[in-house]
């Protein structure tokens, strides 16, 4: 590679005004950790547009089984498969899937959503936590993240090219990542570093057709957030609604949010609205960033 690496990213301008560009009846949207808690949100609301999803969980038996109840629920295609992103076999075979099934539908994947992901299993300083549950964290967040978008980039590009239309990826961060929670400092961390995976997305992906969107789903009410002690306080309102959630995902994979790429939004707080409003403003290279100096 003999371009000049400059530190930073330089923001791509959007011109014209925004438009929905996706068709959901010709894409398949893979959504990681998509058999429960928002993950399974997230995949009913997709089936129920029209995407083809598919749903991966840990093990392969749930993951079969929520596609069959969420196709029945919606109505919709929706495949189940098992996969650990943190492993490069299971990624790779797929990625060969999904072409197999990409040959056999006519349909497109054009949308990825990087929704699983874990916790730490304490809360406090870094050093009481248990070293097992620290790296299982990194394992999820950050190695599985990145391999999904090392594997299936090209095919979401490859989509891109054929269909003359944006792909999309969304990566569920969260306000830790963004703002920092010091009880749970890995998980934190782990959720700063996509805001720079999606950098390089951004960077070398932009002009071959894909976007990146950092989206937090504020705090749903979900079996891992009724764990933590940190929101042992909410009730009623205080909990994110799975419906803010999935419709500042769907906006984001219509297109007509794509000036958000390589950003942050959070759901709860952001609306498809809001956002163009924002949008029609005009967006500073630091804008929903986390950039330093």
């Amino acid at each position: 590679m003999s371009e000049k690496l400059p530190y930073g990213t330089n923001m791509p301008t959007t011109d014209g005004t925004p438009e929905a560009t996706a068709v959901p009846s010709e894409t398949i949207a893979l959504i990681t950790g998509g058999a429960r808690g928002i993950g399974r949100h997230l995949s009913e609301a997709f089936a129920g547009a029209g995407y083809h999803v598919i749903v991966t969980a840990t093990s392969a038996s749930n993951a079969e089984a929520a596609a069959d109840e969420i196709a029945e629920a919606t109505g919709g295609e929706v495949t189940g498969v098992g996969l650990r992103t943190d492993d490069i076999a299971a990624v790779k075979a797929l990625r060969e899937s999904v072409v197999a099934l990409e040959a056999e539908t006519g349909k497109r994947l054009q949308v990825l959503i990087n929704n699983a992901g874990r916790i730490e299993s304490s809360e406090g300083p870094l050093w009481d936590a248990d070293p097992e549950s620290l790296k299982a964290v990194v394992d999820a967040n950050v190695t599985g993240v990145a391999l999904m978008i090392n594997v299936f980039a090209p095919v979401l590009m490859a989509g891109a090219e054929a269909t003359g239309r944006p792909s999309r990826i969304i990566d569920l961060n969260s306000g830790s990542g963004a703002k920092g929670t010091p009880a749970y400092a890995m998980y934190s961390a782990s959720k700063a570093s996509l805001f720079r995976l999606a950098d390089s997305v951004v960077h070398f992906g932009h002009d071959k057709g894909l976007r990146i969107f950092e989206m937090a789903p504020g705090v749903v009410e979900t079996e891992m957030t009724k764990s933590m002690p940190v929101h042992d306080f909410r009730q009623g309102d205080d909990w994110t609604s799975p419906a803010q959630v999935t419709d500042l995902a769907l906006a984001l994979s219509s297109g007509t949010l794509d000036a958000f790429t390589g950003r942050y939004v959070r759901a709860g707080a952001d609306s498809e609205e809001l956002l163009l409003a924002e949008a029609a403003s005009g967006l500073s290279d630091s804008t929903r960033r986390i950039v330093l100096g």
